[in-house]
């Protein structure tokens, strides 16, 4: 047979036959991440940044599942995913105990600089709620976070002294109960170092040797009282290299020493040193400044460049008692502030404004804070209160 001739009829019939026929059989529908292993599934949800957990969580009952396991939060700590995340407390007059938010930045924000002016802008960050539930009574203004717990202490917001501590776990935002002081107390002072809670003061009518102070394991969640040392009402509690120190109101100290477990009477001013965290601010009706602490340098100093988020600030901020509130997280600056109220029937409300700023260390040791945006997180009633605000790590 020559190569030019056609093929036999039989054999072209049976070719279109075989065109004819169904292609093979697929699958009838390709793997999805639902079908992957927990484990495989937790494990690359651990290296999303948390700005898109919110959009997750619309995806499936799954993924919300999975974005409020302890696993996951494990996972990334082990992987070293884990980020900051500013936490902010605020007072509800509509409300018997103050409410928490988390600060959400829309990671798909295109404009750096929200003070553009524009007619309409998509929201690119705001203050979203935590879910409360129903324990005990919110402690209030006695806020400490220890690794990524946030620990309310004591008496209850506008109510009387309490021993109650409730915890917030930030990694699944759920709230606890934790073991109770020994002593009610009330706008009381407290400081962290190495996983414990050192509390003092804010109770009255108690023996003033049992209320002097006390102490909260985190590991062990238990309470201890610390030895009375004979000072007067404490006004100050820090810690410095390892020590917790006391400071009456005529300045007088008490060293608390936590590896020896044992008083010292300090003589004279008390040399800080401050956390790479510390933070200074200094607002009024129309001036706001911020200080941060440079380790390297062991100094305080302050950060330039803020000229657009005093601006926004004297424009938009001077509500009554001027409250602010600047935290440090991540190597920036979150600062937070009250702005002025309008009178809108049938309430007035005020609005909540924040700038993010990154800190750049220039030639010469000079901080220098450059704006990333300025915005309105929030709305709220003229009588709201920003009482707290905390960097962390999730």
């Amino acid at each position: 047979m020559n190569l030019g001739e056609e093929p036999p009829p039989e054999k072209k019939k049976k070719r279109k036959t075989n065109n004819s026929s169904p292609p093979p059989s697929h699958p009838s529908s390709h793997p999805s991440f639902s079908s992957l292993p927990e484990e495989i599934s937790v494990n690359c949800l651990a290296w999303i940044s948390r700005s898109y957990y919110p959009t997750l969580s619309l995806v499936s009952k799954r993924f919300r599942s999975l974005l409020s396991s302890s696993g996951l939060y494990a996972a990334r700590s082990h992987l070293g995913s884990t980020e900051k995340c500013v936490y902010v407390c605020l007072s509800y007059p509509s409300h018997q105990r103050p409410q928490w938010f988390r600060l959400w930045i829309n990671p798909n924000r295109t404009i750096p600089n929200s003070m553009v002016k524009k007619k309409k802008k998509a929201i690119e960050q705001l203050l979203v709620p935590i879910p409360d539930s129903n324990l005990s009574a919110l402690p209030s203004l006695t806020t400490v976070a220890v690794g990524s717990e946030l620990y309310v202490i004591g008496g209850p917001f506008n109510q009387p002294p309490s021993s109650s501590v409730r915890v917030l776990d930030c990694r699944s935002h759920t709230w606890r109960d934790a073991p109770s002081m020994n002593v009610a107390r009330k706008y009381a002072l407290s400081c962290v170092y190495d996983g414990k809670i050192y509390v003092t003061g804010g109770c009255k009518g108690v023996d003033e040797e049992e209320a002097w102070a006390e102490v909260f394991d985190t590991k062990t969640q238990t309470w201890e009282r610390l030895l009375y040392p004979g000072n007067e009402h404490v006004c100050r509690i820090a810690e410095i290299q390892g020590k917790i120190y006391f400071t009456g109101r005529n300045k007088s100290n008490y060293a608390y020493d936590t590896k020896q477990c044992k008083w010292e009477c300090i003589k004279g001013l008390i040399a800080e040193v401050p956390s790479p965290e510390d933070v200074r601010e200094y607002f009024s009706r129309s001036y706001l400044r911020c200080s941060v602490y440079d380790a390297e340098d062991g100094e305080w100093k302050e950060v330039n460049g803020l000229e657009s988020v005093e601006d926004k600030y004297r424009r938009n901020g001077g509500s009554s008692g001027c409250v602010a509130k600047v935290v440090r997280c991540g190597g920036k600056l979150f600062v937070m502030w009250e702005g002025k109220y309008t009178r809108n029937k049938p309430h007035c409300m005020k609005k909540i404004w924040c700038a993010e700023i990154e800190l750049e260390r220039r030639d010469g040791g000079e901080i220098w804070g450059n704006v990333e945006w300025v915005d309105v997180v929030l709305t709220v009633p003229m009588e709201s209160r920003i009482l707290r605000c905390h960097a962390v790590p999730v």
